[in-house]
């Protein structure tokens, strides 16, 4: 039996602990259940990786499961473009010893990119794992009778203990929005050329801002720490206390040490069947072949993307993506940072049982990589066909990202942050 066969039995995947939730998306759970607006205001984010992310229309504070905010501030103008641009051609010139790739072809770049990836120097040690990506989310604003959409941009900071005794620590930063496209910047300028924009009508002082900057939010949950029996509205699964959780890395539901992490197989068929035994494990929902290869996709994607992978395991799952049925190539891409680099991307929601249980219509998932240096740059969402409650976002628009800063280990001893709410310290004996 092959992997497709093998995944096409598997049945649906439990959503996301509380735990996971804070720890890997912190900053971008938004506060659920606001009494302000319409239906379609409260639409919600949902963190499983089976479904699509939601675009929230209505957030007012960035809330973690176990009850941080992070507030947005406000003032300023101004914001790069966060557009992204596609094309037909690669770059005219090649570092040395890169070979020659056609940009329409998603197997031959990742090859390519598989080659370059395994001449990397493999990363240290420390005390920490720090990532910092950039988060990106479109969000309708304006009045009602002129709504435009606005990408916001968050960079977010996560520091993870690999020794006993360090903190977890997770760092917000806000760095901008701007009307997301010329129809939007057009609509935006109707609007006055505001500035700053209400979160929802609840209160005013919560904006999303034109300008970056404001001072760093964030938490920090101690090694020692358990969860608070005071705040009983915060629930933690009990399979999943924080400190042994804070260490580890999870590849589609599946926990690893970073010892783990490094020793995974670097021989790609190897790999494909370890990744497919999480999947199977998982119980991922797979009704066909098509849908099958996006669980690899989604397996590779949680891999490369803030795991301390070896470069010649990052090789290794780069040539399984190659293999993936039904994955294709956008061409050269700008990403919101001003990078150039490529985008091979399977889509998703495209299904009668998909779409049975999502009505938002077809969407595009990509994987953002530099071919010549085999470097990934980050991951970004694209609508194809919205509808229903997705109706609002532009035909191709991108409604959110991720982008990737820096992954690094570090002896470094992490910024000063207050103890997350509903934690306390454990108790001496």
């Amino acid at each position: 039996m092959d992997e497709l066969e093998h995944l096409a039995g598997a049945r649906s995947v439990d959503p996301p602990s509380p735990e996971t939730v804070a720890v890997s998306r912190a900053a971008l759970i938004q506060l659920a259940g606001s009494t302000c607006g319409t239906p379609a205001v409260r639409a919600r984010w949902t963190l499983n990786l089976r479904t699509r992310i939601l675009v929230p229309v209505a957030a007012t504070a960035l809330t973690v499961a176990a009850g941080i905010v992070v507030v947005m501030n406000a003032g300023g103008t101004g914001a790069p473009n966060i557009a992204g641009s596609a094309g037909s051609a690669a770059p005219s010139s090649k570092p040395a010893g890169v070979r020659a790739w056609d940009s329409t072809n998603a197997p031959q770049l990742l090859l390519v990119a598989a080659d370059q990836a395994q001449r990397d120097t493999a990363p240290g040690t420390g005390n920490h794992w720090v990532s910092t990506v950039e988060h990106g989310s479109l969000f309708p604003v304006g009045p009602k009778d002129n709504r435009y959409a606005i990408m916001t941009r968050r960079t977010e900071i996560t520091w993870k203990p690999l020794v006993p005794g360090k903190d977890f620590v997770f760092v917000s930063r806000w760095a901008g929005a701007e009307p997301a496209s010329d129809k939007d910047k057009a609509a935006w300028r109707a609007d006055g050329s505001p500035t700053s924009w209400p979160v929802d009508d609840c209160d005013p002082s919560r904006v999303y801002t034109a300008a970056p900057g404001g001072p760093d939010t964030g938490v920090r949950i101690p090694p020692d720490a358990q969860p608070d029996p005071g705040v009983p509205h915060v629930q933690i699964s009990p399979r999943a206390r924080f400190e042994p959780h804070s260490r580890l890395f999870e590849v589609v539901g599946e926990r690893l040490t970073a010892d783990q992490i490094r020793a995974l197989p670097s021989d790609p068929e190897a790999l494909r069947a370890w990744l497919l035994g999480v999947i199977e494990k998982q119980n991922l929902p797979r009704g066909n072949a098509v849908e099958a290869g996006e669980s690899l996709f989604d397996a590779v994607l949680t891999l490369v993307l803030g795991t301390p992978i070896t470069p010649v395991v990052r090789a290794a799952a780069f040539r399984v993506l190659a293999g993936v049925p039904g994955i294709r190539s956008l061409g050269v891409v700008t990403d919101a940072k001003g990078r150039t680099g490529v985008a091979v991307s399977v889509q998703r929601n495209d299904t009668v049982e998909e779409q049975n249980a999502d009505s938002g219509g077809p969407y595009e998932v990509s994987l953002l990589l530099d071919p010549e240096t085999g470097t990934v740059l980050g991951r970004q969402d694209r609508a194809v066909q919205p509808a229903d409650y997705m109706s609002w976002v532009p035909a191709g628009a991108i409604t959110s990202y991720q982008l990737v800063d820096s992954f690094r280990w570090t002896n470094d001893e992490p910024p000063a942050m207050p103890l997350a709410s509903g934690w306390a310290p454990r108790p001496a004996c």
